[in-house]
């Protein structure tokens, strides 16, 4: 990671950008689309082990989420404080939805320790929008980025391909309650049966790829289609389709969030380069962290913050009756949630990336 790290920050990172592309052809290909790469990686090194004997199923998804969130999970969440929290315009923009974030850590404890089964239910409903909501905000910098005046229903076609190709083989293991996270079953009542949800949820996903595909072949007939968007689309719509089709849901939706994370370090470091360069970062600790030539300080700042949150994980394990999943949900839950919070922010603005 530290190798194409380097790759991903020459010194020409903000004036060698090519028009319709984020960065340049070959960042965005490698770092931002071609990433997907790493969605199956979990799921490999979990068969690796079944079938090698090497560890247990439970170590072994154990290991890959401590993996996981150690080397860019956790550091890719720490990063949105860049423009946020340590960056003083932002706060006195912003001043009450900086303030509110703070309710989260209060709930996530609240729910953890109260109603857990309902906390990891509601943090993974979000996580999955999440995820989904990254994916809308880099087409809409593509969007920017090419000056495309695109009409509503273009967008409309795009958007609800992203948001409804995760659902329809999603709910319908979630409905036989085969969908495992943080050690909970999520539950699924006996009355969304009689709504027959995920047979709607393949209706309407059918309906946006039928629509986008017509859209698609019109736009590179008429020389308007953007490429990077419609790999980038085309690469989501398969790896949120065909990913619930495993058995092990929690860690194949690793890989989603690898990928995830993995996206997320190289857009903010770019982002956070753009507002030095526009004079935009008030704050001297993330000014002096991005103008330099390497990412590697950056990242090791925030894989240290990742280590702290590893410590407090133990220390509330060791001092509550806690069980492991628990105690690390959280810990973990309190900081991700206003990763999530303040992303929906940032995703509203693709100015950031012109």
């Amino acid at each position: 990671m530290l190798a194409m790290a380097a790759f991903a920050v020459a010194p020409d990172l903000v004036t060698g950008r090519k028009p319709g592309w984020i960065y340049k052809p070959a960042w965005d290909l490698t770092l931002i689309i071609g990433s997907a790469i790493l969605v199956p990686l979990p799921f490999l090194t979990a068969w690796m082990a079944q079938v090698s004997g090497w560890m247990k199923p439970q170590q072994t998804i154990d290991a890959i989420n401590i993996t996981v969130a150690a080397l860019i999970g956790g550091p890719h969440l720490f990063s949105t404080v860049t423009y946020t929290l340590l960056d003083g315009r932002f706060r006195q923009q912003h001043p009450w939805y900086s303030k509110l974030a703070f309710l989260l850590p209060v709930g996530v404890v609240y729910l953890g320790v109260k109603q857990y089964t309902l906390l990891i239910t509601f943090f993974f409903t979000w996580a999955s929008l999440h995820v989904l909501h990254q994916i809308i905000y880099l087409t809409d910098c593509y969007r920017a980025r090419r000056g495309a005046n695109e009409t509503a229903w273009s967008r409309a076609l795009d958007y609800g391909l992203i948001l409804t190709g995760l659902y329809p083989i999603g709910l319908y293991k979630l409905s036989l309650r085969q969908f495992g996270v943080g050690g909970v079953v999520l539950p699924y009542p006996d009355w969304l049966r009689q709504l027959h949800l995920p047979v709607l949820a393949g209706l309407i996903f059918g309906v946006f790829l039928v629509g986008w595909i017509a859209k698609t072949v019109g736009e590179f007939r008429q020389g308007r289609a953007s490429v990077p968007k419609t790999l980038l689309i085309s690469i989501t719509t398969v790896v949120s389709f065909s990913l619930p089709l495993g058995s092990n849901l929690d860690v194949l939706f690793q890989g989603y969030n690898t990928w995830h994370s993995f996206q997320y370090m190289f857009l903010l470091w770019l982002i956070n380069r753009l507002r030095a360069e526009r004079g935009e970062i008030h704050s001297n600790f993330v000014g002096n962290l991005v103008r330099r030539d390497s990412m590697l300080l950056y990242y090791l700042c925030f894989l240290a913050a990742t280590g702290v949150l590893v410590l407090l994980t133990v220390i509330v394990r060791a001092a509550t009756s806690l069980a492991a999943d628990q105690s690390y949900f959280v810990v973990v839950l309190s900081v991700l949630l206003m990763h999530y919070y303040f992303d929906h922010f940032l995703f509203a603005q693709p100015k950031f990336i012109e």
